[in-house]
């Protein structure tokens, strides 16, 4: 009999950490102000009751309520939870809320500045130490040696555990792997609709660097259409999907794929797409961003195993015959 998911420990890289398959996201619709803070919470504790023990947020997330709404919550949760058992990662860099129609964001890497954010995120989440601290977007270019110092210090203070980049673009994992001693862990998109990232999954585990694997539905576009809107959260994230740049390129390209994801019999479509991305040997986990607890309890019930080469190759033949959008 298969294990369940998040009963299982994978190691993230060379950070050495221990995180179950599936991570939970904090940010999107589940930090927004419109949604309760105790719908909320019940995602949150629910994950951790079923063995979940990452969570990912981000400073500026959900317009900044993300980071102190996941602390209010965490804040009951620890005195069931140890400290030591969870893997708590956040980010810095980003001064604005959301990115604006271009989709470009307004950033800061100064130490200075990383610094004072990391500090303020440990304030927001009411903790003594970040297990992974990722610079948010950040390109090769940007880093530099104080950059890197400032982050070293923020580590020998204790404050966090293994530094990290949350990047989309495969010319800064080229950066990452020509330096493979300069980050612990990356968070990357990688879908049955990015399967190009294979590649660069494969050489960064290859070099010690842990990798989390996000948007692995695809910001939604690799599950079935609704009929119709009936909650907010759906409005919010529907929205997303036009206005996003990123999102846009995936919903160009998902026709194909969805239709090839829904039509594997074996699970269903969002477990099939979580299986696609585990199954890769250099994934230590995938996020899911979710609002719903029943959503939640789906994704965890995924069995890797059951995604069998025939489907798999389908879903290769999928990307292959153009419905694969391109990474950037």
């Amino acid at each position: 009999m298969a294990t369940p998911l998040p009963q299982q420990r994978r190691t993230l890289g060379r950070s050495g950490l221990q995180v179950s398959p599936i991570g939970l996201g904090c940010s999107g619709f589940w930090g927004h102000r419109r949604f309760p803070e105790a719908d909320a919470a019940r995602v949150v504790a629910h994950a951790l009751e079923r063995g979940v023990n990452l969570l990912d947020t981000g400073h500026n997330y959900s317009a900044f309520n993300a980071e102190p709404r996941l602390g209010r919550i965490l804040k009951p949760l620890l005195t069931r939870f140890p400290r030591d058992s969870l893997v708590i990662s956040s980010k810095g860099g980003t001064l604005t809320g959301q990115a604006g129609p271009s989709g470009a964001e307004q950033r800061d890497f100064s130490p200075g500045a990383i610094t004072a954010s990391c500090e303020a995120s440990l304030r927001n989440l009411g903790l003594d130490y970040l297990d992974v601290y990722q610079l948010h977007g950040i390109a090769g270019e940007e880093v530099t040696d104080e950059l890197l110092h400032a982050l070293q210090q923020l580590r020998q203070r204790g404050l966090i555990r293994s530094t990290g980049i949350n990047t989309h673009s495969a010319v800064t994992l080229d950066w990452m792997l020509a330096r493979p001693q300069a980050f612990d862990v990356v968070l990357l998109d990688y879908n049955a609709l990015q399967q190009d990232r294979a590649s660069h999954i494969s050489r960064l585990h290859a070099a010690g660097i842990g990798v989390l694997a996000g948007t692995v539905l695809a910001q939604g576009h690799l599950l079935p259409t609704r009929p119709r809107l009936p909650r907010p959260a759906d409005a919010w994230y529907l929205a997303r999907a036009w206005l996003k740049p990123s999102s846009r390129r995936l919903m160009r390209s998902a026709r194909a794929m969805r239709a090839a994801v829904s039509a594997i019999p074996s699970q269903r479509p969002a477990q099939t797409a979580f299986a696609y991305v585990l199954q890769h040997p250099g994934v230590a986990a995938g996020i899911l961003g979710t609002t719903r607890v029943g959503s939640l309890d789906e994704v965890l019930q995924t069995l890797p195993e059951r995604l069998g080469e025939a489907d798999r190759a389908r879903l290769v033949a999928a990307f292959g015959d153009g419905s694969g959008s391109p990474s950037h």
